[in-house]
């Protein structure tokens, strides 16, 4: 459930509900009150569900912000690192659960990325901050991290992303990696070396090191 929070020290405190007193005996505030309401002020569901989640917490040592701390790091990392690896001016900041993709430089159709990932079941509030939660599963961060893959790389395909060119290969004519081999280019148009198929007589293959 949302809960929001104000705390401070007693002599502020005390101000919004009188210092301690309770209803049902003859005591009464021992301060003046402010009066301040809201539809959730005193909500006696979220304020169980928040005790009963704090207790919790104390409870579990710790563990259970460990281990999601440790998720969020290892999934932003990894999406940071592909967009390294692929050219895009992406990243994925983080802090504990909380985690956000943050652009490193302007596009005009930049915030089409979120649109992307949601056709591939992740929805994200565009540009807004995400959090990590015990309600994540494995199988939950690997369907973030692929549809966010894939969108990176259908805007890059579609060049509404700037992306790295794959490096060409440099390879020497005069030294074959193995006997009887000889220069070609593959199937996306990259100089390789080709052997003899053994399984089909005068057909080449690409050489595997």
């Amino acid at each position: 459930m949302p809960v929001g929070v104000i705390a401070g020290k007693r002599t502020y405190m005390d101000a919004l509900d009188g210092g301690p007193w309770q209803y049902g005996d003859d005591s009464v505030p021992t301060v003046g009150v402010t009066y301040f309401a809201g539809t959730f002020v005193r909500h006696p569901l979220a304020l169980a569900a928040s005790k009963a989640a704090l207790e919790y917490l104390k409870q579990d040592n710790n563990k259970l912000q460990t281990q999601l701390n440790l998720h969020t790091a290892a999934m932003a990392d990894e999406l940071t690192a592909f967009c390294r690896e692929v050219g895009a001016p992406l990243e994925i900041r983080y802090f504990s659960s909380l985690w956000r993709v943050s652009w490193l430089e302007d596009h005009p159709l930049q915030d089409l990325l979120f649109a992307m990932m949601r056709s591939r079941g992740v929805h994200i509030l565009d540009n807004f901050p995400c959090f990590m939660t015990t309600a994540h599963s494995q199988q939950d961060i690997a369907t973030i991290k692929s549809a966010f893959k894939e969108s990176i790389a259908e805007m890059q395909e579609a060049e509404l992303l700037p992306r790295r060119a794959a490096p060409r290969m440099a390879l020497d004519p005069a030294h074959p990696p193995t006997p009887n081999a000889r220069l070609g280019r593959d199937k996306d148009g990259q100089p390789a070396w080709f052997v003899p198929d053994p399984k089909a007589q005068g057909k080449f293959t690409k050489y595997q090191a």
